[in-house]
């Protein structure tokens, strides 16, 4: 759970440099303790992220993980799988993405951040509070293959099939151009 709320607090806002394109922030990142997996795309003008896949899926009633440690009780049976945690990353003249919130379940609270695309398949993500100088780094890794949906995920932790496996999952689609 730490490392998942790490990676989180990590992709705050999305910074890309001016030499990678844009477009490239679309589609499934992996966190690089492989803890969880984000689907990124547009959402109006911005840019949001949801949780696509999470390596340990299964809450404290062995059912899959909902957002229990949320401050808003009305949102605490909330399914983690699916649950957009980025929202807001604002396209910049330079060609980054800032300006963006990123929700952390494990501890129920937002952080900001910034990130750069350091090539096709690589993403640098610092999250902070307060001040970037406070923050941290790691490097994610694009996805090449799209995981079940978390409607199947959740009927395989059900029916006690759940596996950490990716190889069987399908291509995950190519990144597309963003206006």
């Amino acid at each position: 759970m730490q490392a998942i709320a790490l990676c989180l607090a990590s992709l705050a806002a999305v910074a890309m440099s001016a030499t990678a394109r844009a477009e490239n922030l679309d589609g499934y990142w992996m966190d690089s303790h492989g803890e969880v997996i984000l689907q990124f795309g547009p959402c109006g003008r911005d840019r949001c992220g949801r949780v696509a896949w999470l390596k340990k899926p299964r809450g404290p009633d062995r059912g899959p993980l909902r957002d229990f440690r949320n401050s808003d009780a009305k949102l605490q049976s909330r399914f983690v799988c699916g649950l957009v945690v980025v929202t807001g990353f604002k396209k910049q003249p330079d060609g980054t993405w800032a300006d963006g919130n990123v929700y952390v379940p494990d501890h129920g609270m937002n952080f900001s951040g910034y990130a750069e695309v350091l090539d096709r398949n690589r993403v640098k993500v610092t999250g902070y509070m307060l001040l970037p100088i406070f923050g941290s780094s790691e490097v994610w890794t694009r996805m090449p293959r799209r995981p079940p949906s978390c409607e199947e995920q959740a009927k395989m932790i059900f029916e006690g099939k759940w596996s950490e496996d990716t190889s069987g999952w399908p291509p995950a689609p190519p990144p597309v151009a963003s206006r």
